[in-house]
């Protein structure tokens, strides 16, 4: 992987987070502000920004050694983590639509991949179910002893992340994104900005684990 192939990638995955996002702003009021097509939200912009670099070195330094249709799947993984990141921060959405397009587009790559190349196409589909059901039934077993306080969402969510992630990866992106998720809520704790009942949107620090485990796995 050259570095001008890692830049296209990085601004198509940037350009489509954006895009998507003033879709969701039109059509699920957001309530980010927008003067013509720039959106006036720092969160946002933040995650625009750490979309185009992060997206860039993974696509450089990691996915080169991919096998090609598990480096398409990881470049949606990261779009889509991006956007879900945005839209559960700013609303406490994720979007079942959304989370049924990454379905979808998981199935059709997959299913194209076993169709040209069937043993590494099966090998994919066997580690993409495999971390599905590791991620869905972690997340549904914390789902059902909170007494639902996690998000029925968020539970879908942690199934489509194992199917791209595979189950070598997926672990590591729940723990870094709980662990972060932790000690932010910790900190605010003690400057008094949060309550003990007050909840957290799980799904940005889960979109910064799969950032950090894709950069170090």
């Amino acid at each position: 992987m050259n570095f001008l192939n890692a830049f296209l990638e990085a601004v198509i995955v940037s350009v489509g987070f954006y895009i998507t996002i003033y879709f969701f702003n039109n059509r699920a009021e957001l309530g980010i502000e927008c003067n013509g097509f720039f959106m006036k939200s720092r969160s946002v912009n933040i995650v625009a920004v750490i979309n185009f670099f992060a997206a860039g070195y993974i696509s450089y330094a990691r996915l080169a050694a991919f096998y090609m249709p598990l480096h398409i799947l990881t470049l949606i993984l990261i779009y889509g983590m991006s956007v879900l990141a945005v839209t559960d921060r700013i609303k406490k959405l994720v979007p079942n639509k959304f989370l049924l397009a990454l379905l979808l587009l998981w199935a059709g790559i997959t299913g194209l991949a076993v169709i040209f190349d069937i043993e590494g196409g099966l090998e994919l589909l066997g580690r993409g179910i495999g971390g599905a059901a590791a991620g869905g039934i972690i997340f549904l077993l914390c789902y059902l002893i909170s007494g639902h306080q996690l998000g029925a969402g968020d539970v879908k969510l942690a199934f489509i992340m194992g199917l791209y992630m595979t189950g070598q990866r997926i672990m590591g992106g729940i723990t870094y994104g709980v662990l972060l998720c932790c000690v932010y809520s910790v900190v605010q704790l003690l400057r008094k900005r949060l309550g003990m009942k007050d909840g957290v949107a799980l799904v940005p620090f889960l979109y910064l684990g799969v950032l950090i485990t894709l950069i170090i796995i």
